[in-house]
């Protein structure tokens, strides 16, 4: 969310929450995501959570750069991408983290099922080819940058390190991560 700001020079007012510390089960931030998920967009009134729903938000108050599809068929390469990730890479990757972060630091239970990590490793190593032909030839991932790079690209350049999993392999997905990087605002949004 912080990225696509800065990239489309969109003010945002960042107020942290720590969920290892109970920060996203307050009642007041319950009461504006009730999964007690970052993030959360509030402004004006209106309360938005779920990240491709933030994205495609923020892509929207600037139509001119066409970040979440410029016509149809653009809009729905967007919306596969989208799903795509939701539910095969990005599940396997918060599975990982379930079991070794959040179960033992957050919430003081068992953590580290060996099946449950095996599971998501297999579904990592059956989604990330896909992606990775995907950028073949392709600067981002449906070709001009999109608001699909804003949501998966900040997780695949984060999480192999905390969560131990490698993505050293692929080639296309590590050189668009370091066009990603590569942004004047990568480092510090």
């Amino acid at each position: 969310m912080r990225l696509l700001a800065a990239e489309l020079d969109i003010p945002l007012h960042k107020v942290p929450r720590d969920p290892r510390i109970g920060e996203t089960r307050s009642s007041d931030y319950l009461a504006k995501n009730p999964n007690g998920r970052i993030p959360t967009l509030p402004e004006d009134g209106f309360v938005l959570w779920e990240s491709p729903a933030i994205l495609k938000y923020l892509a929207a108050k600037r139509p001119e750069r066409a970040l979440a599809g410029a016509e149809p068929k653009a809009q729905a390469l967007v919306d596969q991408w989208i799903c795509w990730w939701v539910g095969g890479p990005e599940a396997a990757i918060d599975a990982i983290a379930w079991e070794l972060l959040i179960k033992p630091k957050v919430f003081n239970q068992p953590g580290n099922d060996p099946g449950i990590i095996a599971d998501a490793h297999a579904r990592l190593e059956r989604f990330l080819p896909v992606l990775d032909r995907q950028l073949e030839g392709r600067d981002y991932i449906v070709g001009p940058l999109s608001v699909v790079d804003f949501l998966i690209g900040p997780r695949l350049d984060t999480a192999p390190a905390i969560l131990k999993f490698d993505i050293s392999r692929y080639e296309n997905i590590n050189a668009w991560l370091e066009r990603l990087r590569a942004k004047p605002y990568w480092q510090d949004a």
